[in-house]
């Protein structure tokens, strides 16, 4: 089985990931080697908890604030074959590293996801995110691209529609060559309240186009702790909307050939459903209220400048730390 190390990415949460790597701890193969990477932290209360409590994890500080600045500072430190992002507000079933690490014997795949739960339904938040269709996807075990020929929601569905349901960067473990050699996480994506998302599907998709295949493990399990607040779900759920149309809007703008046309064709699809989406709800069948629905259509709109924004903001931090 290929050695792998277990990575949280963390910003000023130590409570929460005190609990995660309390999880990695009982895992019943445990990681070859557990890093937490400090994202750009406003305090040392992360530095001294991992000393204090972990002392055998590795502390990492990362100063350039973005998700994907820790992860590929993650990939650099990590001396393992395989490297598994856990959130740090999430849990592992103590099988969790030993399904992603039994999903790489298999020299052909570069990544690999796991199946994410709820760790609490106990506030309208929560209860809400889950109702918009949550993180797991499901209890079947899914291969790409083999199974891009099956139907997805019940109807055909081009492979990049496969990837965006393969889960996300809350339980995602990728094999270090293939993700350093595509050139890592790319690092406009994960910009916070700029771009809120997309480094996690960026990957996969490009590992996959690369022909590695990715997939989904539902035994490799974690839960997650959704936001508490209503308001809070409303944001992330809109938030990820716009970061995933600026992920597309990348492909589409930078594949050639035939490649580009169904990146397209999805696209298309995603800045057209908000509205079919006001248009189920006002049949009373969508969770989401019509002025959140609204706000999502715009915030797709939106999303088709939002990448070259980031990319040179990201450009930009690069430089001042070089």
């Amino acid at each position: 089985m290929p050695s792998l190390a277990a990575a949280l990415c963390t910003r000023n949460r130590p409570i929460q990931l005190a609990r995660a790597l309390t999880s990695l701890a009982a895992q019943s193969r445990p990681p070859d080697e557990v890093l937490v990477i400090d994202n750009a932290p406003s305090s040392r209360e992360t530095r001294e908890l991992v000393a204090r409590e972990f002392p055998d994890v590795r502390y990492v500080q990362e100063p350039l604030p973005g998700l994907d600045f820790a992860r590929n500072r993650a990939l650099c430190e990590a001396g393992s074959e395989v490297v598994a992002f856990l959130d740090d507000d999430a849990v592992a079933h103590r099988d969790w590293c030993r399904c992603l690490a039994a999903a790489f014997e298999d020299g052909r795949v570069g990544v690999a996801t796991g199946r994410i739960e709820p760790l609490a339904l106990d506030t309208e938040g929560r209860r809400l995110f889950e109702e918009n269709g949550g993180f797991s996807r499901g209890t079947l075990e899914i291969r790409l691209p083999r199974d891009t020929g099956r139907p997805l929601h019940g109807r055909a569905a081009p492979a990049i529609a496969w990837a965006v349901s393969m889960g996300c960067g809350a339980s995602l473990a990728v094999r270090r060559s293939a993700a350093l050699t595509a050139g890592g996480f790319d690092e406009a994506l994960d910009m916070g309240p700029r771009l809120p998302g997309g480094g996690d599907h960026d990957m996969l998709w490009r590992l996959l186009a690369a022909g590695h295949e990715v997939v989904y493990r539902p035994d490799a399990m974690v839960w997650h702790e959704h936001r508490a607040e209503k308001q809070a779900a409303y944001d992330q759920i809109v938030g990820h909307q716009h970061a995933l149309v600026a992920f597309l809007t990348k492909h589409v703008l930078g594949r050639e050939g035939g490649g580009r046309l169904p990146v397209l064709a999805f696209l298309a699809w995603r800045l057209v459903k908000p509205g079919v989406r006001l248009a189920r709800r006002a049949a009373g069948r969508d969770p989401l209220p019509a002025a959140v629905l609204l706000r999502m259509w715009w915030s797709c709109w939106s999303g088709l400048a939002a990448y070259p924004a980031a990319r040179r903001e990201a450009q930009r931090l690069r430089r001042e730390v070089a």
